[in-house]
């Protein structure tokens, strides 16, 4: 023990914490964590800085540190290291008292949402008409699930700078370009939206390389649900849209789909409904009153059917004729 020092340490040690975020720092790096009181943060952050300060003898064979912290007042800790290994075959263990002082400050991450810092634009938008309230409070849910997964993940700059709703749609700013293009695309993945890519220079790094705001314009298709399209020669009631389209076929009432790539072509929406009343039902036809003229109409019986003669119908009429429509609600907000 007089021939060897097993290890130093500070006297006094500062540790910084972030003052709105569970986030401490070690070194020149910041990490996060899911800690929930300023006492777990306070000593788990002096656990890490007590061993990155620690300067342990090459010569200790196997080291074990031992660290425990108690708080002498709010903003100072009273950590005790102890050290144990064994150096030329004889076990030594060695003890130190430090000062631990802690300092908050706001984070990278912290510092740059509250500076309103992006490095990406979605902007969801339609196809030939404006985004349903509807669609976009899904893209919103969409997003707020892809950051969830990217903070699992470590991506500390996936978080939302602002959202900036307009007449045409609604703008995101995303503090992750990365995460800025899962968001985009898991929207397309669901609601069959195209994307299209923009970066755009706007300075750059100590190294000289160029830093880029990325723009994701993400376009929501021209069909959405509850319009009425006519697919593989039937009129469809859409119900569901992403890569590909799917409904219920209005003159049989049984469920089918096509590519969204195909653009079925649109020939109305539910909003379009009238009310008429169901005259009478007969093996696999029904009566019903056309809406404008009362004229009865003989159609076939389509199987989403469960009224009875007597009560109310929602149908559609087109250039294809009349048709009756599923029960639930109609139209799009």
């Amino acid at each position: 023990m007089e021939k060897y020092v097993v290890f130093e340490v500070p006297q006094v040690v500062e540790v910084k914490i972030c003052s709105q975020c569970p986030a401490f720092k070690v070194g020149q790096q910041w990490i996060s964590t899911k800690l929930k009181t300023y006492e777990e943060l306070a000593k788990k952050a002096t656990i890490k800085n007590l061993r990155l300060a620690l300067n342990i003898n090459k010569d200790v064979k196997e080291p074990k540190v031992h660290i425990t912290s108690e708080f002498f007042n709010p903003n100072i800790l009273k950590a005790h290291v102890s050290v144990e290994g064994s150096i030329e075959g004889r076990d030594v263990k060695t003890e130190a008292e430090v000062e631990v002082r802690i300092r908050k400050e706001s984070c990278n991450i912290c510092s740059r949402i509250s500076g309103g810092y992006y490095e990406s634009i979605i902007q969801i938008r339609a196809e030939g008409r404006l985004p349903t309230k509807r669609e976009l409070k899904r893209c919103l849910k969409i997003a707020d699930d892809v950051i969830a997964k990217a903070e699992k993940a470590g991506d500390r700059l996936a978080f939302v700078s602002d959202v900036m709703e307009l007449p045409e749609g609604t703008d995101i700013y995303m503090g992750s370009t990365a995460c800025g293009r899962q968001i985009s695309r898991a929207i397309a993945d669901e609601m069959g939206a195209v994307i299209t890519e923009s970066p755009k220079l706007v300075g750059a790094n100590k190294e000289g390389k160029g830093i880029y705001r990325v723009t994701f314009a993400v376009r929501l298709p021209v069909i959405v649900q509850g319009d009425i399209v006519r697919m593989h020669g039937s009129l469809v009631q859409v119900e569901k849209v992403g890569r590909r389209i799917s409904g219920t076929d209005l003159a049989n009432g049984f469920s089918t789909s096509v590519d969204a790539e195909d653009k079925p072509e649109k020939v109305g929406n539910v909003s379009d409904a009238m009310s008429t009343v169901l005259v009478s039902e007969d093996g696999n036809s029904v009566q019903i009153l056309d809406p404008i003229s009362y004229v009865p109409l003989t159609i076939k019986k389509p199987a989403f059917l469960n009224k009875k003669p007597g009560e109310d119908v929602k149908v559609i009429k087109t250039n294809d004729g009349v048709f009756l429509l599923p029960g639930g609600r109609h139209g799009e907000e």
